[in-house]
């Protein structure tokens, strides 16, 4: 027993202080935002964390010292902005014909993907980084494993973490189960109700997309990787076969219930928390002065309104106009012509203070991941309109779910959003469902943020997680699907058939036999009989 407490103690102490490396090598600022809090915890708690990322941390609301060390790579991003063009989903949806722009954007980061993660492993910025060797990393599970070179350096254990959602090859990874029969992919529009085509197409694309991935992604980083740090053995797809877990930003209330191994773990609206009392002076009154109800208009952090097609501003401009609410509008550019008086613009609002204000009854989206679980989170229906990405699943959840609508950019008519937004701004029915969508979200037996500290320090107390492997997760694909035992009982299915019919086949041959002697014996009888007559 002395033993056994020496060890838990021993365990323990090390997870107290240890080193925590965060990396983002890519991916915008909302994707640093759901990492931030767990980073801020962890350094709250008494680790050294490090954030290696592009973005550049927001100062804390009291003023106060980030509690972690923030790294900003910034040349890495200058690289990334030179070659993408600032990534303007506009622009790439006009080149692609009013077709899904994923394809465009997709495009443009694979065919640099190796360029990045050169640029990144090589900033300046990141030098502290490579000083000491870090307890536990985590990144990002897609278009991140740059940060694998990480782990591979210092042998460390790492965890992954899906922004947007369990991927299908990260469910492989740790041999979780993900049937395509009821487990939409993230990028295709579907729920858990799938007709038989899109059940089709769903399932040929959870089962090519992890080899996409290992062909566009992995290969390409793997020389990287080896030339920066002068060793030709690196494989990614060998190293992330370690990942001690993974930390998934999705909760079942807000998308489809699905199983999930004890290394897979749910932590979504991690970021999520009460809103402040506004400080902006200005926008507070906006507010407060009138009893109309509010409209939020926000597209994120990575897409930015100034970037809209002229004729589609001006469609909200006077679908806002017809309005009798209040609209608050993330706005980064020049003033907008002939912005109606009901309508506030701002470069950059406190989201999650203005969605939590009694005020606000509705958010005009583009439906990100983050920004979806904060509007449930705060009891706001939403009027998505999705761009790109894990958008459109989201958006269309959301309206199975009944918390809102969805418009699209193609056919958007001043009209239209007139209606879309009036109808969740008066109709009860969308509050109140978003409303209990909300009490299921904040109804956890612990917060998705202590879960997230709880196995980060696991994975940490521990040195990896592989008693939390599945043996799925090393299994061929034939032996996962019961291909060789379905081989064994069709074998054995038709030797008993074989079997059953070799029997057939003699008894009746031997009843044959039999009847014929019986038949000669009854003649000859008959014969002899006659002869007695």
């Amino acid at each position: 027993m002395r033993a056994i407490l020496c060890l838990t103690l021993l365990a323990a102490a090390l997870a107290e202080g240890s080193r925590v490396l965060m990396v983002l090598p890519l991916g915008s600022a909302s994707h640093k935002n759901i990492l931030t809090p767990l980073a801020e915890r962890l350094a709250q708690r008494g680790h050294q964390v490090t954030f290696a990322s592009l973005h550049a941390s927001a100062a804390p609301a009291n003023g106060s010292a980030l509690p972690y060390t923030d790294l900003v790579a910034a040349d890495a991003w200058d690289v990334v902005r030179k070659v993408t063009g600032g990534f303007d989903v506009f622009r790439m949806r006009e080149a692609a014909g009013g077709r899904d722009v994923n394809a465009q954007v997709m495009k443009k980061v694979v065919r640099h993907l190796p360029e990045y993660c050169d640029a990144f492993l090589r900033d300046p910025a990141l030098q502290a980084a490579w000083a000491a060797r870090p307890d536990l990393v985590l990144l990002p599970a897609f278009m991140n494993e740059c940060g694998l070179a990480f782990v591979h350096k210092f042998k460390a254990p790492f965890i992954y973490v899906t922004t947007s959602g369990l991927t299908p090859w990260t469910a492989d990874l740790l041999g979780n189960p993900e049937n395509p029969a009821y487990v939409p992919n993230q990028y295709l529009p579907y729920d858990a109700h799938m007709t038989l085509w899109q059940r089709t197409l769903n399932t040929l694309v959870r089962f090519i997309s992890p080899y996409l991935r290992s062909q566009l992604v992995l290969s390409r980083l793997d020389g990287v990787v080896q030339r920066f740090l002068g060793d030709p053995t690196v494989s990614l797809s060998e190293l992330e076969k370690n990942v001690s877990l993974v930390l998934v930003n999705s909760h079942y209330s807000l998308g489809h219930p699905r199983p999930l191994l004890p290394n897979v773990v749910e932590v979504g609206a991690m970021h999520c928390r009460p809103a402040r009392a506004l400080q902006d002076a200005p926008l507070r009154r906006f507010l407060d002065t009138s009893d109309a109800p509010a409209v939020f208009f926000s597209l994120g952090s990575a897409i930015r309104s100034e970037q809209l097609p002229a004729s589609v501003r001006d469609t909200l401009v006077r679908a806002f106009a017809r309005l009798p609410y209040r609209v608050l509008w993330k706005w980064e550019g020049a003033a907008v012509p002939g912005l109606p008086a009901n309508v506030l613009t701002r470069p950059w609002f406190p989201q999650q203070d203005v969605l939590g204000h009694e005020r606000v009854r509705a958010f005009l989206t583009h439906g990100g991941l983050s920004s979806m679980q904060e509007a449930v989170y705060h009891g706001v229906p939403v009027v998505g309109l999705p761009l790109m990405s894990d958008q459109h699943l989201n958006v269309r959840q959301a309206v199975t779910l009944g918390l809102g609508r969805e418009l699209t950019l193609e056919t958007l008519t001043e009209d239209d959003l007139v209606e879309a937004i009036t109808a969740v701004v008066e109709d009860e029915g969308f509050r109140t469902r978003v409303h209990t969508r909300s009490l299921m979200l904040r109804d956890q037996e612990t917060t998705p943020l202590e879960r997230a500290v709880y196995w980060s320090e696991h994975v940490m107390r521990y040195g990896g997680a592989p008693h939390l492997q599945s043996a799925a997760a090393s299994m061929p694909l034939y032996q996962y699907l019961l291909l060789d035992v379905v081989a064994v009982l069709a074998v054995a299915a038709v030797a008993a058939l074989l079997l059953l019919r070799w029997a057939v086949v003699a008894l009746a041959r031997a009843a044959l036999r039999t009847s014929k002697r019986l038949c000669l014996r009854l003649l000859a009888a008959v014969r002899e009989h006659a002869k007695v007559e």
